[in-house]
């Protein structure tokens, strides 16, 4: 079903604006947007330990696979 209305209708300027001239809006690349990979960066934090909700959201999905795979293998010797 065609929309009649729909090829009238202009299109928003955010989808347009870079339709004109695109080579004038490109914007340079600063020189400190990617690191120097001959020096090594000297970090000297130590890295943080995982934090209390990762360690619940891994257990809790831990338990729930074991928890299917228990099931399955219910299922799988009423079959048999």
């Amino acid at each position: 079903m065609a929309d009649h209305a729909s090829p009238n209708r202009p299109l928003p300027e955010s989808l347009t604006r870079f339709l004109s001239d695109p080579a004038s809006q490109v914007i340079p690349l600063q020189a400190h947007a990617f690191p120097r990979l001959d020096k090594p960066e000297t970090n000297k934090r130590r890295p943080s330990p995982p934090n209390r909700a990762m360690r619940i959201f891994l257990a809790w999905a831990l338990a729930y696979n074991v928890l299917g795979f228990a099931i399955i293998v219910l299922l799988w010797r009423s079959l048999g």
